[in-house]
């Protein structure tokens, strides 16, 4: 009787193993089933420095050759494929009017050649560039011209041929190739931007915009992006905010080469990924109208601040987001990351590199920083802080994935992942380069496998992780793998631990 009890057991924990081992999800790649055949790749919203490039800034020229290049090295580990690149006339080359009323531009000023340092380094590195100008001059941090009658608004004229000078400055005289598309006013649907919502008026600006590239003979050279619109309900415009996007593909598909919206979601909507729900459809719409590439142009996340040690904080302006210093930050951002491209954006830019870049209202004054940033470079000279300089957790998360999913990619579609709060995207080259991230935005450990048999893949796959208490890190702060795996049996074995990042990658920048 002890003896077929037993064999009763055996048989009953066998079985209980078998269901177990069936019970784990098996995901599957299919690199026939793709979501953008026109991937960019993640990027950054970048600046030059307009409070800190000169000694007439106002903080003086701060940006030392040596701040300069500690900037440069954490971006060249970035490898973002594209840049954002917003900047003010009155910044840079317009310095008044003469008697007649017509500008005095140069070209050659201090804060020209700040600019001039960012964009050799993307031409250097092939970095795609959006340029554009936050809003008319008159508006936007005019502390010393004081120009207020001189613009009316994105539909004048004598702006729109402004710009055009600028360009043609830049394109043909600078010979920047990287510079891609030109923006016309930040957010044009807020009630901040200096268009206040007026559909009409950024309309009419951008046909004469369009019109005067085509007239200076740089149609070949750059394009128009459009609309930059946010999510964000501005009751004085005739569209809500992301319907401003379906617009510009029904109203003026011929004079845009981009579709661009922001979004700044609550952490509840990426985590329950009510925000891919969101962009999925808005993205097919666009592309049932007239299909073009579709950039996210600024995305952060929005939400009560988690960092009690930073509350309080008398540098930091209420345009601020502490999570920044937090682990969990880097969850939902990488989180926030794979959502937009399953959606069908094509390029999605982080907002933003580096807190010393802009100031609440871009006034300049260093006790308003906007912490959005994935390091202070100036830590030390605006806060006394050098710790504030060092790399903040979700580095780690946007670098690797923007390092590793690479412009030649196609997006394919990853099959049977029914996790809850647990997503994939995976990017293949036309050589068989392959690139997984999984994020678990849950609080329990996911197990998984992939199916891998439909994939040409290599030998080995270098594997990233980020969690809490292990997220392996060079003497710089840069992400390093943490193994090499084999592929066994076309499959490989995922186990995520909670609120965790994993990449998995062949590719070889």
């Amino acid at each position: 009787m002890k003896i077929q009890n037993s064999i009763a057991l055996l048989c009953v924990l066998l079985g209980f193993s078998a269901q177990s081992q069936n019970s784990i999800p098996i995901i599957s790649i299919n690199p026939d089933e793709v979501i953008s055949n026109e991937f960019i790749g993640s990027g950054i919203e970048f600046s030059a420095y307009p409070h800190a490039d000169t000694e007439d800034s106002e903080w003086g020229k701060l940006m030392t050759e040596e701040k300069w290049q500690l900037v440069f090295d954490r971006v060249s580990f970035i490898k973002p494929k594209i840049a954002r690149v917003m900047d003010q006339a009155n910044w840079r080359y317009l310095k008044g009017f003469d008697a007649s009323g017509n500008p005095i531009i140069d070209f050659e000023s201090d804060q020209m050649r700040a600019l001039y340092k960012l964009l050799d380094y993307c031409e250097k590195n092939k970095i795609a560039v959006i340029l554009g100008e936050w809003g008319q001059p008159y508006k936007v941090h005019d502390t010393h011209l004081k120009l207020q009658n001189s613009f009316t608004g994105a539909n004048d004229p004598k702006w729109i041929e402004l710009i055009v000078k600028n360009l043609n400055h830049l394109i043909k005289v600078k010979k920047y190739s990287c510079i891609k598309y030109y923006n016309l006013v930040n957010e044009p649907n807020g009630d901040w931007a200096t268009t206040d919502g007026d559909f009409e008026q950024w309309k009419e600006g951008i046909q004469l915009l369009h019109k005067a590239i085509k007239k200076a003979g740089l149609d070949k050279h750059i394009s128009i992006i459009g609309p930059d619109a946010t999510s964000f309900n501005n009751p004085k415009s005739k569209y809500k905010g992301l319907d401003w996007a379906r617009q510009t593909a029904l109203q003026i598909p011929d004079l845009v080469s981009a579709y661009d919206v922001h979004d700044y979601p609550s952490k509840e909507s990426i985590r329950s990924g009510e925000f891919q729900k969101t962009f999925s459809e808005l993205v097919r719409f666009t592309d049932s109208v007239h299909k073009k590439p579709f950039i996210l142009g600024e995305l952060g996340l929005k939400g009560d601040p988690s960092s009690k040690e930073h509350l309080g904080d008398k540098f930091t302006s209420v345009d601020s987001q502490l999570s920044v210093y937090d682990y969990d930050y880097g969850v939902d951002m990488a989180d926030a990351l794979i959502q937009s491209i399953n959606s069908g954006f094509d390029a999605v830019i982080a907002w933003d590199l580096d807190d010393a870049m802009h100031t609440k209202d871009d006034k300049g004054d260093k006790y308003k920083l906007k912490r959005w940033g994935m390091f202070n470079s100036l830590g030390k000279e605006l806060t006394d802080n050098k710790a504030d300089e060092e790399l903040r957790p979700w580095f780690y998360t946007w670098s690797i994935m923007t390092r590793y999913f690479t412009g030649d990619m196609k997006i394919v579609k990853n099959s049977n992942l029914n996790i809850d709060k647990v997503r994939a995207l995976t990017g293949i080259t036309k050589s068989g380069d392959i690139t997984i991230a999984i994020v678990n935005n849950s609080d329990n450990e996911a197990n998984f496998t992939i199916d891998t048999k439909k994939l040409k893949l290599k030998s080995a796959l270098n594997k990233y992780l980020y969690s809490e208490n292990k997220r392996p890190v060079d003497a710089k702060g840069f992400p390093v793998p943490l193994e090499k795996i084999t592929i066994k049996n076309n499959a490989i074995q995922v186990s995520i631990p909670a609120k965790s990042v994993i990449l998995y990658t062949s590719y070889q920048p």
